[in-house]
Protein backbone atom coordinates (compact mmCIF):
# COMPACT_ATOMS: atom_id res chain seq x y z
CA UNK A 1 0.00 0.00 0.00
CA UNK A 2 2.84 2.41 0.80
CA UNK A 3 4.30 1.81 -2.65
CA UNK A 4 0.94 2.56 -4.29
CA UNK A 5 0.49 5.75 -2.25
CA UNK A 6 4.03 6.89 -3.08
CA UNK A 7 3.42 6.12 -6.74
CA UNK A 8 0.14 8.06 -6.69
CA UNK A 9 1.84 11.09 -5.18
CA UNK A 10 4.70 10.88 -7.66
CA UNK A 11 2.26 10.54 -10.55
CA UNK A 12 0.17 13.50 -9.44
CA UNK A 13 3.32 15.61 -9.36
CA UNK A 14 4.89 14.18 -12.50
CA UNK A 15 1.79 14.48 -14.65
CA UNK A 16 1.05 18.10 -13.89
CA UNK A 17 4.08 19.62 -12.16
CA UNK A 18 2.17 20.19 -8.93
CA UNK A 19 4.88 22.06 -7.12
CA UNK A 20 7.28 24.72 -8.22
CA UNK A 21 10.67 23.89 -6.66
CA UNK A 22 11.71 27.57 -6.83
CA UNK A 23 8.67 28.77 -4.89
CA UNK A 24 10.25 28.16 -1.48
CA UNK A 25 7.40 28.28 1.01
CA UNK A 26 4.61 27.88 -1.51
CA UNK A 27 2.40 24.89 -0.56
CA UNK A 28 2.07 21.95 -2.93
CA UNK A 29 -1.11 21.75 -5.00
CA UNK A 30 -3.66 19.31 -3.54
CA UNK A 31 -5.88 17.74 -6.22
CA UNK A 32 -9.67 17.77 -5.76
CA UNK A 33 -11.68 14.57 -5.78
CA UNK A 34 -13.89 13.97 -8.81
CA UNK A 35 -16.67 11.64 -9.91
CA UNK A 36 -15.47 9.08 -12.45
CA UNK A 37 -17.97 9.48 -15.28
CA UNK A 38 -17.74 10.00 -19.01
CA UNK A 39 -16.92 7.72 -21.94
CA UNK A 40 -13.89 6.34 -23.73
CA UNK A 41 -13.08 8.73 -26.58
CA UNK A 42 -11.14 7.05 -29.41
CA UNK A 43 -9.30 10.32 -30.19
CA UNK A 44 -7.24 9.81 -27.01
CA UNK A 45 -6.50 6.09 -27.46
CA UNK A 46 -2.80 5.30 -27.73
CA UNK A 47 0.52 5.42 -25.94
CA UNK A 48 1.53 8.95 -24.97
CA UNK A 49 5.05 9.89 -23.83
CA UNK A 50 5.77 13.17 -22.08
CA UNK A 51 8.07 15.45 -24.03
CA UNK A 52 10.56 15.33 -21.13
CA UNK A 53 10.53 11.50 -21.22
CA UNK A 54 9.49 11.20 -17.56
CA UNK A 55 6.03 9.66 -17.93
CA UNK A 56 4.06 7.44 -20.29
CA UNK A 57 0.29 7.09 -20.50
CA UNK A 58 -1.22 4.05 -22.19
CA UNK A 59 -4.89 4.83 -22.86
CA UNK A 60 -6.46 1.64 -24.23
CA UNK A 61 -9.67 1.26 -26.29
CA UNK A 62 -11.26 -0.76 -23.50
CA UNK A 63 -10.83 2.14 -21.03
CA UNK A 64 -7.88 0.63 -19.21
CA UNK A 65 -5.05 2.91 -18.16
CA UNK A 66 -1.38 2.28 -17.49
CA UNK A 67 0.86 5.06 -16.19
CA UNK A 68 4.64 4.68 -15.98
CA UNK A 69 6.80 7.33 -14.34
CA UNK A 70 10.56 7.67 -13.93
CA UNK A 71 11.68 9.41 -10.76
CA UNK A 72 15.30 10.46 -10.17
CA UNK A 73 16.91 8.93 -7.08
CA UNK A 74 20.44 9.18 -5.65
CA UNK A 75 21.22 5.76 -7.12
CA UNK A 76 19.69 6.40 -10.57
CA UNK A 77 16.08 6.34 -11.72
CA UNK A 78 13.15 4.56 -10.13
CA UNK A 79 10.28 3.35 -12.33
CA UNK A 80 6.72 3.42 -10.97
CA UNK A 81 3.68 1.84 -12.61
CA UNK A 82 -0.01 2.29 -11.87
CA UNK A 83 -2.94 0.67 -13.61
CA UNK A 84 -6.49 1.87 -13.67
CA UNK A 85 -9.21 3.22 -15.93
CA UNK A 86 -9.69 6.36 -17.99
CA UNK A 87 -12.64 8.31 -19.40
CA UNK A 88 -13.15 11.54 -21.33
CA UNK A 89 -15.75 14.12 -20.36
CA UNK A 90 -16.31 17.68 -21.67
CA UNK A 91 -12.72 18.28 -22.78
CA UNK A 92 -11.26 16.57 -19.72
CA UNK A 93 -9.58 13.24 -19.07
CA UNK A 94 -10.34 11.38 -15.85
CA UNK A 95 -7.88 8.82 -14.49
CA UNK A 96 -9.07 6.37 -11.83
CA UNK A 97 -6.71 4.09 -9.93
CA UNK A 98 -6.26 2.54 -6.51
CA UNK A 99 -7.83 -0.25 -4.51
CA UNK A 100 -11.62 -0.52 -4.46
CA UNK A 101 -11.50 -1.81 -0.86
CA UNK A 102 -9.23 0.98 0.39
CA UNK A 103 -10.45 3.77 -1.86
CA UNK A 104 -10.11 4.88 -5.43
CA UNK A 105 -8.41 8.05 -6.61
CA UNK A 106 -9.85 10.02 -9.53
CA UNK A 107 -7.75 12.78 -11.07
CA UNK A 108 -9.25 15.19 -13.60
CA UNK A 109 -7.13 16.90 -16.25
CA UNK A 110 -8.07 19.56 -18.78
CA UNK A 111 -7.03 17.95 -22.06
CA UNK A 112 -5.92 19.88 -25.14
CA UNK A 113 -5.63 17.52 -28.09
CA UNK A 114 -4.13 18.49 -31.45
CA UNK A 115 -3.45 15.51 -33.74
CA UNK A 116 -0.68 13.55 -31.96
CA UNK A 117 0.00 16.19 -29.30
CA UNK A 118 -1.76 16.20 -25.93
CA UNK A 119 -1.45 18.70 -23.07
CA UNK A 120 -2.80 17.88 -19.62
CA UNK A 121 -3.36 20.31 -16.74
CA UNK A 122 -5.18 19.79 -13.46
CA UNK A 123 -7.74 22.36 -12.31
CA UNK A 124 -5.89 24.77 -10.06
CA UNK A 125 -2.48 23.46 -11.15
CA UNK A 126 0.04 25.90 -12.58
CA UNK A 127 1.80 23.86 -15.19
CA UNK A 128 0.73 21.48 -17.90
CA UNK A 129 2.47 18.41 -19.22
CA UNK A 130 2.91 17.91 -22.96
CA UNK A 131 2.71 14.43 -24.49
CA UNK A 132 3.33 13.00 -27.95
CA UNK A 133 1.55 9.91 -29.26
CA UNK A 134 3.61 7.08 -30.60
Amino acid sequence: MRALLATALVLAGALVGCRNEDAGLEPAFVPKTHVFEGAVDERYVGVWTSTDGVSTLDLAKDGSLKIETLTPTPSGSSKSEVGGKWLASDGNLLFQYGDEKKGMTVLKYNAKLEKDALKLKQDGGRSETAYKRG
